[in-house]
């Protein structure tokens, strides 16, 4: 599999198949979610949500090597916003609410049995990132937690994405005769 990583360029898909709301986004906005959250965001996320609030994701995978030879996916952020019935990244203690998981992590994206957050439980600055996931071969449902990197400057240098196929290039006579 030919992996294109993330070199500080076209993060965002800017064209979406799924419309969204376009929330502003400024210092003020960020300076205000950080005090609601009791948290200073890493400066590449918030350099990252200036360009564009939340979105899909240009280069959606990264590898858990230590668990897995499979790519996760990480399709979206959710936007930095004050709207009360959106998502957005200060909806994170919600999400959290019917979970065992710490209400001191800041979900960056869920589909509710994965989860990959900022992990705020021993620091307000500078956070690691978790990939969380529900371990179903216990007889209990139990979460399990993986670090995926120290700080999300690392992370974002773990971020790929796979060209797409280029028909000509595929060979012919598949199933033909």
């Amino acid at each position: 599999m030919k992996r294109e990583f993330y070199k500080g360029e076209d993060f965002w898909i800017k064209d979406s198949q799924y419309k969204r709301i376009e929330y502003p986004i400024n210092d003020e906005i960020i300076k205000k979610a950080e005090e609601c959250l009791g948290i200073k965001f890493p400066q590449s996320f918030i350099d990252l949500m200036k360009i564009q609030n939340g979105g899909e994701l240009n280069f959606p995978y990264f590898m858990l090597s230590d668990v897995s030879t499979e790519k996760q996916v990480f399709p979206s952020i959710e936007p930095i916003h004050f709207v009360e019935d959106d998502i957005s990244i200060l909806s994170s203690k919600e999400l959290l609410a019917d979970t065992t998981l710490s209400k001191e992590f800041i979900v960056l994206w869920t589909d509710f049995h994965f989860w990959l957050v900022f992990d705020y439980r021993n620091r307000k600055e500078n956070p690691p990132v978790l990939y969380i996931f529900e371990n179903y071969s216990t007889k209990e449902i139990t979460w399990e937690y993986i670090k995926v990197s120290d700080s999300f400057d690392d992370f974002l240098k773990q971020l790929f994405r796979v060209p797409f196929l280029d028909p000509k290039q595929l060979k012919g006579n598949y199933g033909q005769k």
